[in-house]
C-alpha cells in the first residue's frame, strides 16, 4: 500500500494569538461636516434617533480605524513559515464610556456596524471636541472612501451602555481575511443603521491611559498538515496538528488523476496533536489523504 502526504518544516505552535493596536483613529459629524477630530480620545458611532443626555440631538456620527499589520504577519510567518498559516478569528476589543461628558456624543443603547474598507487612504488628523481642525478625515470624506461594490460587512453588534469592555468577533469576509494576511494597512468603519438608537462612544487610541486603548485579537493557525502516516494492522493512521476548537475535515482518493475527494471524517479539534483512523485501508493498493481546515465566511 502507497500512503502519501506532503511533509513541511515543524511548526512551533498550533495557534498563535497576536494583539494589534490601532495606528490611526477618527470619528466624524454628520453636524459638522467639514471639520476633523481624530486627536479625540474617544470615537463614537451613533444613529439619528440617539440623544444626549439632556434631550438634544447631535447627528450622526461616524468611526473609522486603522491597523498596520505588518508587525503581525511577521509572527505568524516566524513561528508557522512565510505562507503556511490562515488567520481564523478577529476579535476588536473596544472600551466604551457609558456616559460621555461632553455633549457632542449622543448616548443610547442599540445596533452599530462594522466594515472592512477596501479604501485606506484617509488621514486621522489633529482635531478635538473642543479644537476641530481640518487637516484630517472629515464627514463630507466618506463619499469618496466608501465603496459598496468592494466594501464588506463584518457584522452587526449591539454595545452595552455603560463603562466596560464591548468585544466583537468580526465575520470571516473574503476581502478582510486577505487584507489581514497581506502586511500593511486594514481600515475599518462604524456606522450606524438606519433608526438605531445606539449612542456608542469608546476609547481611541489617544485616549490618556494605553490599556484602554481599541485592539483586535488576530488568531492564526498552521494550513493543515499531515505529520505522520502510518500502517497498523489492517488500518492507517493520520497524525495532524490543529488548532483550539476549530473544525476540520479529513479526506481521501484512491487517484489523484480523476474522482473527487471524499470525506473520511470531520470533526472539531480541542487542539494539538490529533490522529485519524481509516479502518480497513491497509488492504488497499493505494490512497491518498489531505486535511483541510474549514473557516465559514
Amino acid at each position: 500500500m502507497a500512503l502519501s502526504w506532503l511533509a513541511l518544516v515543524p511548526v512551533l505552535s498550533a495557534q498563535i494569538v497576536v494583539t494589534n493596536i490601532s495606528v490611526a483613529d477618527a470619528f466624524v459629524r454628520s453636524l459638522d461636516p467639514t471639520h476633523n477630530y481624530g486627536g479625540a480620545g474617544a470615537l463614537s458611532v451613533s444613529g439619528a434617533i440617539a440623544t444626549y443626555v439632556i434631550g438634544q440631538q447631535q447627528g450622526l456620527l461616524d468611526s473609522f480605524m486603522q491597523f498596520d499589520m505588518s508587525n503581525a504577519v511577521s509572527i505568524f510567518n516566524n513561528n508557522f513559515g512565510v505562507g503556511r498559516w490562515t488567520i481564523v478569528r478577529a476579535t476588536l476589543n473596544l472600551f466604551e464610556q457609558g456616559a460621555p461628558n461632553n455633549t457632542v456624543f449622543n448616548r443610547g443603547v442599540g445596533l452599530f456596524e462594522v466594515r472592512w474598507l477596501a479604501n485606506n487612504s484617509w488621514i486621522e488628523g489633529t482635531g478635538t471636541p473642543n479644537a476641530p481642525t481640518n487637516n484630517g478625515i472629515v464627514w463630507n470624506d466618506r463619499p469618496s472612501l466608501l465603496n459598496s461594490k468592494l466594501d464588506e460587512s463584518l457584522g452587526t453588534y449591539v454595545n452595552g451602555g455603560t463603562d466596560g469592555v464591548v468585544r466583537t468577533t468580526l465575520t470571516n469576509s473574503v476581502r478582510f481575511m486577505k487584507d489581514l494576511t497581506s502586511g500593511g494597512s486594514v481600515s475599518i468603519y462604524f456606522t450606524a443603521p438606519t433608526s438605531s438608537p445606539v449612542g456608542f462612544t469608546f476609547h481611541s487610541h489617544n485616549f490618556v491611559d494605553s490599556n484602554q486603548w481599541p485592539f483586535v485579537e488576530l488568531t492564526a493557525v498552521p494550513v493543515p498538515r499531515i505529520t505522520s502516516l502510518a500502517v497498523v494492522g489492517s488500518d492507517a493512521r493520520i497524525s495532524f496538528d490543529t488548532g483550539t476548537n476549530l473544525p476540520y475535515v479529513v479526506e481521501y482518493k484512491n487517484d489523484l488523476a480523476s474522482g473527487d475527494w471524499e470525506s473520511l471524517t470531520n470533526l472539531t479539534s480541542a487542539g494539538g496533536l490529533l490522529t485519524v483512523i481509516d479502518p480497513g485501508a491497509a488492504a488497499l493498493s493505494r490512497r491518498f489523504y489531505r486535511i483541510r481546515l474549514v473557516i465559514s465566511p
